[in-house]
């Protein structure tokens, strides 16, 4: 069946998808979805007190947390697992992931129903997916998750710049020691203050963690967009 807990839109264009909890909720629950539940095409979800887990026969997919009401279940996204994004086996928030992904993180409501050692969610077109309880057990598999900072020698920055990758502000920059520079031709000043870079320009500024490998420093704004430059 296509119909997956909360994710039907999703997972009728990705045939996967997943969340990742930060830490556990205190709300409204029904312990009666605690446990570990599975259907017929292997997809796994692991439920305790409002929080979740799924999965699938190649791997982690998502955490996240839900509260239930009336015989609904409304759930939100916290993360994603990284490698059904082609990205890097990890759990990536909404903060670290942007815009371009906020599809993911939407809250979903669903109806659904205990019987037993059945679990069935039903859509709002009536389509019912069907899952058997597993176990009791509803550990979660831990997984390293992503947390922003920034990382490289300070040092490195001055020198000149150009864009290899994202949407940056500019396309070739010149950093100097003195803290000024020039974007694009234009005068700046630059400083790396509180553990994050930052660029004040005529007409903009900028702020973002960064990570310096080599000749590269990648730089990740506050909502997850990812700009790289490399030295010339």
């Amino acid at each position: 069946m296509e119909n997956k807990r909360f994710w039907l839109g999703i997972l009728v264009m990705i045939l996967v998808f997943g969340m990742a909890v930060t830490g556990f909720v205190n709300a409204q629950t029904d312990a009666r979805l605690n446990g570990t539940w599975k259907d017929d095409d292997g997809y796994i979800e692991k439920n305790n007190s409002g929080n979740f887990e799924c999965s699938d026969e190649n791997g982690l997919l998502s955490q996240g947390t839900y509260t239930t009401s009336n015989g609904k279940i409304i759930s939100t996204a916290t993360h994603v697992f990284g490698t059904q994004l082609g990205l890097d086996a990890r759990w990536y928030s909404k903060e670290e992931l942007g815009k371009k992904y906020s599809e993911y993180f939407e809250t979903d409501t669903s109806r659904y129903v205990v019987d037993g050692n059945k679990l069935t969610y039903i859509d709002e077109y009536g389509a019912t997916n069907t899952l058997t309880l597993v176990s009791r057990d509803g550990k979660f598999t831990q997984a390293a998750k992503y947390v922003p900072g920034s990382s490289g020698s300070v040092s490195s920055f001055p020198g000149r710049w150009k864009l290899i990758e994202g949407d940056g502000d500019a396309k070739d920059v010149e950093l100097f020691k003195d803290g000024t520079g020039t974007a694009d031709g234009k005068g700046i000043t630059w400083k790396v203050e509180n553990g994050r870079f930052h660029i004040l320009h005529p007409f903009y500024t900028f702020s973002a963690y960064y990570n310096v490998t080599g000749s590269n420093v990648t730089f990740t704004k506050d909502d997850g967009e990812i700009v790289k430059y490399q030295k010339k």
